[in-house]
């Protein structure tokens, strides 16, 4: 449910408080950055200034910083100016986690120099009866899926003036208490062990060959530098850096034990179950790295596919299961029995 209210002293104050920083903050990097190109770096902002490709970049990113800036400014006062706020009352049915990370390429002008800048923003959403709504970081992470909420934003800025929780209409403390005490007693029994499928034979070794590819690149380079120096015969040298050549035994041993793991896995051939809940879930979506969906169960996090993350709802007994010899989770099992495997 979606209402309009008047602005309360509280979220005035709010919106204040939210433009003051604003303000300041063009005026104290205008300053810091005549102080630079005055004393610190003089020779090189002038010969930056001097350069009109210099000047062009210059002015490009002094109009989009206090373009941004000046937005948020702008918004925040048409809030305070209209004097009202969208109330919005209802179910969180999911939440996102999207992180955008662009990179910028400059040219330092005359002198040839160039450089890269990479800049990661990251916004966070709540859905509130399927509807997409932007909040802080903290409201994110306090709030889990199934939550009942009361959301107060200004809608220019859509600044979270107030995120409260509250109990459904049809909340029974009674039932809350032996719904409690079941999940406990869920969480103390134990699950009889299940015989390793051809999949999840599959998967321990797919587990296994990631972890030692991973390990190999990493060991490889250092590696390669260590014996080339040995071959030179620039032993002194490799005295100096002794602890280096320890790294690749690290590794090595690493490798070794992820073996050995995958091996008494393969011989032992059960997989063991471990019952937890469902105490959270969202999606992370990102322009470099594709989307995830997240569960977040007691006994960690987990990566699951869409089929299955829509299936799960907070509160849900599962089962987990996991070879023995080994920290990977291997498949999931709901109440009703079906199984989904992970990764």
């Amino acid at each position: 449910m979606k209402e309009q209210l008047p602005l309360a002293p509280e979220d005035i104050k709010r919106l204040r408080k939210h433009l003051i920083p604003m303000m300041i903050f063009p005026i104290m990097v205008v300053a810091m950055f005549g102080l630079f190109a005055s004393f610190v770096f003089k020779d090189i902002f002038e010969t930056f200034g001097n350069d009109s490709s210099g000047k062009i970049m210059l002015a490009v990113f002094g109009l989009f910083f206090f373009g941004i800036i000046g937005y948020m400014i702008w918004s925040a006062s048409v809030d305070l100016k209209r004097g009202f706020k969208y109330r919005i009352t209802g179910k969180v049915t999911d939440k996102r986690l999207n992180v955008t990370t662009s990179t910028t390429t400059g040219s330092g002008g005359s002198r040839g120099a160039s450089g890269t800048s990479t800049k990661t923003t990251r916004n966070y959403f709540l859905y509130i009866d399927g509807e997409e709504y932007s909040v802080e970081y903290k409201e994110y992470t306090r709030t889990k899926v199934g939550s009942h909420v009361v959301l107060d934003q200004a809608p220019k800025s859509k600044l979270t003036l107030k995120l409260t929780e509250e109990q459904p209409a049809d909340f029974d403390q009674q039932v809350a208490e032996e719904k409690k005490t079941e999940n406990r007693k869920f969480l103390e029994s134990t699950v009889q062990e299940v015989r390793l499928s051809d999949r999840d034979l599959e998967a321990i070794k797919g587990i296994y060959t990631a972890e030692k590819n991973r390990r190999f690149m990493f060991m490889g380079p250092v590696l390669i530098f260590d014996l080339m120096l040995i071959a030179n015969g620039l032993w002194t040298f490799v005295l100096v850096i002794f602890p280096l050549l320890l790294v690749p035994l690290y590794q090595f041993y690493r490798v070794l034990r992820s073996y050995m793991r995958y091996n008494n896995a393969k011989l032992y051939g059960y997989k063991i179950g471990y019952t937890a809940l469902v105490e959270d879930k969202l999606t992370f979506t990102s322009n470099r790295s594709g989307n995830v969906n997240r569960v977040v169960i007691t006994r960690g996090t987990i990566n699951v596919n869409t089929l299955l993350y829509d299936k799960l709802s907070v509160g849900d007994k599962v089962i987990l299961f996991a070879p023995k010899q080994g920290k990977h989770y291997l498949s999931l099992v709901t109440l009703d029995k079906e199984e989904f495997h992970l990764g």
